[in-house]
């Protein structure tokens, strides 16, 4: 009988142990993501310095609770905030980290927003040949994602980009045409006069 009780004593204490080693990452994860909100807020009012400290904040209990998910929410805005300021081979390193985690959980649509965000910063560099190949990279990955609305904004971004900086008026045709044939096939009166307005029509 004493054995019994001793053995009872044991897997409560196991318990015990286990629910109260929980406890701090399940507290860690919840601060991180208050902490990501608060920087939200912040950032959407323009205030990318305190932002920015709730974000390494938020990071900071994320990798401490293993919360991946979290970790590159944060990385992300860290890197448009890095982006802002012209800082941006530290963006970039940011969202390539970003990248692999969203891939690693198969949040596709997330991949898809932070390949774009490395393909602003070239833009905002000025360095358009990158951009463009950027831009391809995420093409080929929203195509496989079967993202159609996204392969139409990529294909007219890098219409833009062919015409008003590359000076390749032909290729820059070409990718308003193709962004063009989606537009329509989704309905999306919105985007199909934005690119017409860029459309040379015979």
């Amino acid at each position: 009988m004493l054995m019994k009780n001793c053995s009872v004593v044991i897997l409560l204490s196991v318990a015990i142990f286990l629910l109260s080693s929980c406890a701090p990452r399940f507290l860690q994860i919840r601060r991180a993501e208050l902490l990501y909100k608060e920087g939200q807020i912040l950032l959407s009012k323009g205030k990318g310095k305190e932002a920015m400290l709730k974000f390494e904040k938020s990071l900071s209990l994320a990798r401490e609770a293993g919360f991946k998910a979290g970790m590159a929410h944060n990385l992300n805005e860290m890197a448009i905030i890095h982006t802002a300021r012209g800082e941006y081979a530290e963006a970039r390193e940011l969202l390539a980290e970003a990248v692999e985690i969203y891939k690693e959980f198969n949040m596709e649509p997330e991949v898809s927003k932070s390949l774009n965000n490395v393909a602003v910063t070239y833009v905002k560099e000025r360095d358009f040949k990158e951009a463009v190949s950027r831009y391809e990279e995420l093409l080929t990955w929203d195509g496989k994602t079967d993202n159609r609305l996204g392969m139409g904004i990529t294909l007219y971004n890098m219409g833009v980009i062919y015409e008003n900086h590359l000076g390749e008026r032909e290729e820059a045709q070409k990718r308003y045409s193709e962004a063009l044939k989606i537009f329509k096939k989704l309905g999306n009166e919105k985007y199909i006069k934005a690119v017409e307005k860029n459309m040379v029509i015979d």
